[in-house]
């Protein structure tokens, strides 16, 4: 005859055997919590979001402004040229693109003041946040022709105010502004002559902004 099992096992066995199951199968849920959390905070610290969301920005903006370029011991300022227009090119819509047929000319030997202005979904001006984190912000300006400008960051090496002067005539080309929001630690690798490396994402991280639009360096001869 089989012995029942509170025969075979002492009820204090079998309640100790229970609780010491429940333990484990808690102390498991507990250990796999905790895993996730630790994967999530990984990938929050790597994976920057993008500073200013681009489908939740109402408007870009870049002007280019002439300037008188003056050094003085050393020091390089730059003051806008009364009476001079400026170009501008301005980005709407979810894809932030420029007007169909838009493009901006600038001229060979000018130096210019090259202004990016942002505005959010309810239209207030958003800018300002690149420069409040420039240590994660860099801007780049790219696809210019070898040797067809010069460029020198205003601000922090942000590239929201920055200096371009035009070198050479070309013909229509796509110029393209990227504002990259960067991974914690990696703008102290990108030197300011970077601003035209078209390798910019081996910087890891994330585009907040990705403005393409035509443009054209001309001569004073040229006409528009």
């Amino acid at each position: 005859m089989r012995m029942r099992l509170v025969e075979m096992y002492p009820l204090k066995l079998i309640t100790h055997f229970k609780k010491t199951n429940k333990n484990y199968i808690m102390k498991k849920y507990l250990f796999t919590l905790f895993i996730a959390v630790a994967t999530l905070s990984s990938c929050s610290k790597n994976d920057p979001i993008p500073e200013v969301d681009q489908e939740e920005l109402g408007t870009a903006k870049l002007t280019f402004t002439p300037v008188e370029v003056v050094e003085v011991n050393g020091n390089t300022t730059y003051t806008i040229i009364e009476g001079e227009e400026s170009e501008e090119i301005l980005f709407t819509g979810k894809q932030l693109l420029p007007p169909v047929g838009s493009h901006i000319h600038l001229h060979v030997g000018e130096t210019y003041k090259m202004q990016l202005e942002t505005t959010d979904f309810a239209g207030r001006s958003s800018e300002d946040t690149f420069v409040q984190r420039a240590d994660v912000h860099q801007a780049f300006l790219l696809n210019a022709p070898i040797g067809s400008l010069e460029f020198v960051y205003g601000d922090d090496q942000v590239g929201v105010t920055a200096y371009i002067t035009v070198l050479k005539e070309e013909s229509s080309f796509p110029l393209r502004y990227v504002m990259r929001h960067l991974n914690n630690g990696v703008k102290s690798r990108i030197k300011p002559s970077d601003w035209n490396n078209p390798n910019f994402t081996q910087y890891t991280g994330a585009n907040d902004l990705d403005l393409k639009f035509e443009a054209h360096f001309v001569t004073e001869a040229h006409s528009h």
